[in-house]
């Protein structure tokens, strides 16, 4: 992956310009070895498919912003004028959604660590 794509996508989700960005870099950093390591499936480097690794990676780096912010209070809300805008525990949710879906879109090529395979009884009786 490269760096300089996902963080500038990251920018875009975060609407922060790249120096206002710039203290979070090492958040981006820690995505791309994350997804390169923990999800990935091993040995995987296709260029076809970079965007799909680009958006999933800013959308993990998106989200855990999101989460560093929420927990510290730093976005609680703003008002000009007559328009107030308050931001809560949903712009998390709604940052992880947005993971989620581009996490979906890589789903050819991440290891399933949560797929457990067993027997089950059957429910079926002879009759």
């Amino acid at each position: 992956m490269i760096f300089d794509k996902v963080f500038e996508r990251f920018c875009r989700l975060a609407d922060l310009s790249r120096d206002e960005a710039a203290k979070w870099t090492y958040l981006v950093h820690d995505c791309i070895f994350e997804i390169s390591e923990n999800v990935l499936i091993p040995d995987f480097e296709d260029e076809r498919i970079c965007h799909r690794l680009t958006a999933v990676t800013a959308a993990l780096a998106f989200y855990k912003y999101t989460r560093i912010n929420s927990a510290r209070g730093d976005i609680s809300g703003f008002k000009a004028g007559d328009l107030t805008v308050n931001i809560d525990g949903s712009a998390v949710c709604g940052a992880f959604d947005l993971y989620c879906e581009e996490l979906a879109k890589i789903s050819d090529i991440i290891k399933n660590k949560d797929f457990i395979f067993g027997r089950t009884d059957s429910f079926c009786t002879e009759i």
